[in-house]
């Protein structure tokens, strides 16, 4: 009784979040429950209880911030009963917070640094990032509120115009702003390129294009290029695939460049010519390896000035306060895209993107300001995701490492591509999100079977990270989505 009184008061709780949105734009489609988007069956299923459930009421032990966002909104919807029990544990849904002065602006999102690191005993120089990735996290913890210390809850003032027109229902990007981001990758090539690479017939080997040492760039013999992956093991080559079929479930295909795999075969068609490479590359007979085509004429991308953290503090994203106004619509359509990576970034625990260059602050203070790994700008604008393989399942067995980074950095976004929210909520509310990612991969793939399957604490972690995704989206939306004349 107690789970239906719940499902009935979370429901309408999505349904008050809705109202603001149908009011403000006729047409849009039904946001939270009664939305039925791509990939879901429509209909308000049944929310999960316990720590992970998208609670109706504050959680205890949340700062008053939260506290008070939450009970602004239960404040628009009737109780339907008793409300489910706090969530126990503080690594699930916890977003760690700095504390602000009673009656201070709120402070921006902090991620730990680690202490400075010692300087090499022969050359004197500093260690490098990839030389680190299996440092331990430290004994960093988020600073506490003071004892008896209390914020208040200052309101948002009201947007100025030329934010209005940037950002609609207070949280999401204009469908027109959205209209503007460059096409990148479609469903078509991406069909296209695994029926083309499944076939072809790799006539040179080169070093070099690809990332690590240990790539090499393939040409095929009808004049195409690839970049073909590695893996110094196969949970690399696992990652780069999954996190490809995450980015087109979520619909992110459009940033990350269609993919095949193929087997290393060298007495098979597709490498009889480049016997001689495949040796002189060390490759393991029978090893499985990604194919994505080779991209020319990619440029370099910095991080844009929300995130051009030099001193430990991320500017947080939102659409108040002024941090959209004054910007070009360049600026704007940039922030579309860079607000779905961080999204992505987080859900597949990657830390070889951004996250890397916040790591690296700690000896680099001007890292920020240069290139960001594994992240290109097409010919045409679009953002290109590259390099994946960082993501989902070594990301997940060193997540413990990375989340004091990736976790602000989710923070710092309270301004969403709608499309994208809505599919996080459709896999939150579902509830099947590691079960959709391999119906997915087995439909498209044919080698499927010839890499493990996302392992069982795996496929638990993705929908925790999908869950917890879903509360900041929601919480947000609470807190600064708006009725229309406010």
């Amino acid at each position: 009784m107690m789970l239906y009184e719940e499902n009935i008061k979370l429901k309408r709780l999505d349904q008050v979040l809705d109202d603001s949105e149908e009011e403000e734009e006729k047409g849009a489609e039904e946001w939270g429950a009664g939305s039925g988007g791509r990939g879901g069956g429509g209909g308000s299923p049944s929310l999960p209880r316990g720590p992970d459930a998208c609670e109706s009421r504050p959680p205890e032990g949340l700062t008053a911030k939260y506290k008070s966002s939450w009970e602004a909104a239960a404040k628009r919807v009737p109780s339907a009963g008793q409300s489910p029990a706090a969530p126990r544990g503080r690594d699930k849904d916890r977003i760690p917070r700095r504390p602000a002065r009673s009656g201070s602006p709120e402070p921006a999102p902090r991620f730990f640094q680690t202490p400075l690191l010692a300087r090499d005993a022969r050359s004197g120089s500093l260690k490098t990032f990839r030389a680190l990735l299996t440092l331990a996290a430290g004994a960093d913890s988020p600073p506490r509120q003071p004892p008896g210390e209390h914020r208040r809850h200052v309101p948002a003032r009201r947007p100025r115009p030329e934010e209005r027109d940037a950002v609609h229902g207070g949280v999401f990007w204009s469908r027109s702003l959205e209209e503007q981001v460059p096409r990148g990758f479609s469903e078509a090539q991406a069909a296209a390129w695994l029926e083309a690479a499944r076939g072809a017939r790799v006539v040179a080997l080169e070093r070099g294009g690809c990332g690590r040492s240990s790539n090499r760039l393939a040409r095929f013999a009808d004049g195409t290029r690839a970049c073909v992956r590695y893996g110094i093991n196969p949970e690399q080559i696992q990652g780069e695939v999954l996190s490809y079929y995450l980015a087109r479930l979520l619909g992110l295909q459009r940033h990350v460049p269609p993919l095949a795999l193929a087997r290393v075969e060298g007495r098979g068609a597709q490498w009889a010519q480049v016997q001689e490479e495949l040796r002189a590359a060390h490759w393991t007979e029978g090893s499985v390896v990604s194919l994505t085509r080779w991209l020319p004429n990619l440029t370099d991308v910095m991080v844009p000035a929300p995130w051009r953290s030099e001193d430990g503090h991320l500017r947080p994203l939102r659409a108040v306060e002024g941090e959209l106004a004054n910007r070009s619509q360049a600026e704007l359509v940039d922030l579309v895209q860079w607000t779905d990576l961080i999204l992505f970034d987080y859900l597949t625990a990657n830390f070889d993107r951004l996250v890397s260059n916040l790591f690296s602050l700690q000896w680099d203070p001007r890292v920020m300001h240069r290139a960001t790994s594994n992240l290109h700008r097409g010919p045409g604008g679009a953002l290109v995701f590259l390099d994946n393989e960082a993501g989902l399942v070594h990301g997940y067995r060193v997540a413990g490492m990375w989340d004091k980074y990736n976790e602000p950095l989710l923070q710092s976004v309270c301004v969403f591509r709608e499309r994208t929210a809505r599919r996080v909520l459709e896999l939150h509310r579902g509830q099947d999100a590691a079960a959709r990612l391999l119906r997915l991969y087995q439909h498209h793939e044919p080698r499927f079977p010839e890499l493990a399957e996302l392992a069982d604490p795996h496929a638990q972690l993705l929908q925790r990270r999908l869950d917890f995704l879903a509360k900041h989206i929601l919480h947000c939306k609470a807190k600064y989505g708006r009725r229309p004349g406010t």
